[in-house]
């Protein structure tokens, strides 16, 4: 079966709350080099481990990034790191089998349009995310609408962070509510608009606003995280994603980890009880589909 984590990211090693693995602090070129080749190298060794075919890796916000050591300026040995966006086109040179790119950008910034426009068409990335919640805007903020025509111009989804963020510094939370996507949707339908997460904690409202627009997908991405948040009742990430499948329909859902694929995989998955048609689907066939991934 085609498995494909439609929500992945590069290594966060070192960030408290978000990966306690030790971070190597480099010295000089040849050490990020060595260290990117290293981390690759796991990364795959785990992918394999878990039935992964492909994963696609998005960048972070390029403000904040060097609070997770991408594009960190090292004074002690006048160095700076790979961002996010050079780390992840690195790993596709390297890896084009394995991994696919997505870019990270705030579409107020005038200079988003010529940079999704470059990352496109000449570093092979295949959607872009949107922290509308970092940057403090609505997702139908009309100033970001000549940035959502280039991405229709291109044919790339957008891809927006709803729900629940444990990183104040990552995303704000009110903006992170999934409903402005319905007017972003309505008057944007050629846009192609991924909702991060299913909504998040809003997922009752994503879901419906999903069903109301025909341009929207969901992913899945940190769902076992998320369960494990919730106060009451208590739901299960299994019965959770089962729910989704039978009110949306499982063309209309992505397979994504957020990074943790030990605890949504290919074998958890495969205790929910779909039919193997959805679960191929899901898994990997929707993502190849919808992200035109091998063309």
């Amino acid at each position: 079966m085609l498995v494909i984590d439609s929500h992945a990211h590069p290594p966060r090693k070192g960030v408290p709350g978000i990966d306690n693995r030790k971070r190597k602090i480099p010295k000089n070129e040849e050490d990020i080099e060595s260290i990117f080749l290293e981390d690759i190298d796991e990364i795959i060794a785990e992918m394999d481990e878990l039935h992964i075919d492909k994963k696609v890796l998005i960048a972070m916000p390029p403000d904040i990034e060097r609070e997770f050591h991408y594009g960190e300026y090292i004074p002690e040995y006048n160095i700076r790191t790979l961002t996010s966006h050079e780390w992840i086109s690195k790993a596709v040179a390297l890896y084009p089998s394995r991994f696919a790119a997505c870019a990270c950008l705030n579409p107020i910034e005038k200079s988003s349009i010529q940079a999704i426009e470059d990352l496109v068409k000449n570093k092979g990335f295949k959607e872009v995310k949107i922290h509308q919640a970092h940057y403090n805007f609505e997702v139908n903020d009309k100033r970001a609408y000549p940035f959502y025509e280039k991405c229709i111009e291109l044919d790339i989804p957008v891809a927006f962070h709803t729900g629940f963020s444990p990183v104040p510094l990552i995303d704000r939370y009110i903006p992170t509510m999934p409903h402005n996507l319905d007017e972003l949707a309505y008057e944007l339908p050629e846009l192609k608009i991924n909702m991060c997460h299913g909504g998040g904690n809003w997922y009752q409202d994503g879901i419906m606003i999903a069903l109301r627009n025909r341009n929207i997908v969901i992913d899945i991405a940190g769902i076992t995280d998320l369960c494990a948040k919730l106060v009451y009742p208590r739901v299960e990430a299994k019965d959770l994603i089962k729910r989704f499948v039978e009110i949306l329909g499982a063309d209309r859902i992505l397979y994504g980890t957020d990074n943790m694929d030990r605890e949504l995989n290919l074998d958890m998955m495969s205790e929910i009880g779909l039919t193997d048609n959805e679960l191929e689907k899901i898994m990997g066939k929707n993502a190849q589909r919808y992200l035109k991934l091998w063309e």
